[in-house]
C-alpha cells in the first residue's frame, strides 16, 4: 500500500492539472485504507511478540494479567479485520482500485513534458537529504520521535529506490547490509514501543513490563552506538544529477 501511494504521487506529477484532479481523491480513499492496514498490521506484531519467544516470559505473578491482556488484543485484532474487511468491500464496491488502474492509461502532459529521468534524480535528492538530516538528528539525541522519524525516512528512499530498480534493472545502487541491519533494528524497536505503549501503565510497572523496558533500552543503546560509530552509508541510486553532478 506504501509503495502504491508513492508510485501514485510521482504519476500524478507527469499528468496534466486536470487529471491529477482526478487523482487526488483516490489518493486519498487509497490513504484511509493504508492506514487501517497499518492498525491492523501493528495489533499483528503486538500479538506475534506476545505470543512468541521475543519478549520476556512473564514470571507467575503476572501470567495471569499478561494473559488478560492477550485475550484482548486478540478480540481487537479480530475487530480491526472485521473492521477492514467491510471498509475494503466497500472500496471494492466502489471500484477504487479499478479507478487507479485507469489513471495509469492517461497521457503525461505535453504542454510542459516531464522529464522522468530527472524527476526521479531530483526526488531521490530530496528524500536522500531528508534520510541524511534524520540520521544527523538522531546521532545526536536518540530520542523515540527521532528515532522512529528516520526509520520511516529511510523506507521512503528506499521505496523509491526499489521503483528505479524496476524502471531500469540495470541501475546499481540500493541499500548497503549496514543500511538494511540498521532498518531492522529501527523496525523492531518500533514494534518494542507498541508494545510498551499497548500494555498500559500497570503492566508496564510489573516485573515483566521492566524486563520489556529493559530489553528496549538495551536496543536502544545498540542503535544509537550504530549511529555514532557509522555516518549515512546509503548507496543512492546512479543516475546523474541534474547539471551533470555525480549522485
Amino acid at each position: 500500500m506504501r509503495r502504491l501511494r508513492h508510485a501514485l504521487g510521482l504519476w500524478a506529477r507527469v499528468l496534466r492539472p486536470t487529471d491529477r484532479a482526478l487523482l487526488k481523491p483516490l489518493e486519498r480513499r487509497l490513504g484511509r485504507l493504508a492506514r487501517l492496514v497499518g492498525r491492523v498490521r501493528d495489533r499483528d506484531v503486538m500479538l506475534e511478540l506476545l505470543e512468541g519467544e521475543a519478549l520476556p516470559k512473564p514470571r507467575r505473578g503476572d501470567a495471569a494479567a499478561v494473559a488478560r491482556l492477550r485475550a484482548r488484543w486478540r478480540d481487537d485484532a479480530r475487530t480491526g479485520r472485521e473492521l477492514l474487511r467491510v471498509f475494503l468491500r466497500s472500496e471494492r464496491d466502489g471500484h477504487l482500485f479499478e479507478q487507479i488502474a485507469a489513471t495509469l492509461t492517461l497521457t503525461p502532459r505535453t504542454d510542459r513534458p516531464v522529464d522522468v529521468a530527472h524527476l526521479l534524480t531530483t526526488e531521490e535528492q530530496d528524500r536522500a537529504e531528508n534520510v541524511r538530516l534524520a540520521h544527523r538528528r538522531a546521532r545526536r539525541k536518540g530520542s523515540v520521535t527521532r528515532l522512529h522519524r528516520l526509520r520511516i525516512q529511510m523506507r521512503r528512499l528506499r521505496h523509491l529506490d526499489e521503483l528505479r530498480g524496476r524502471l531500469d534493472p540495470d541501475l546499481p545502487g540500493g541499500p548497503t547490509p549496514a543500511v538494511r541491519r540498521l532498518q531492522g533494528q529501527l523496525g523492531r524497536l518500533h514494534d518494542l514501543d507498541l508494545v510498551l505503549e499497548g500494555i498500559g501503565a500497570g503492566l508496564a510497572a510489573t516485573d515483566w513490563g521492566l524486563a520489556i523496558r529493559a530489553q528496549r533500552r538495551r536496543l536502544r543503546r545498540s542503535i544509537e552506538t550504530t549511529l555514532k560509530e557509522r555516518r549515512w552509508p546509503w548507496q543512492p541510486t546512479s543516475l546523474p544529477r541534474p547539471g551533470g553532478a555525480r549522485s
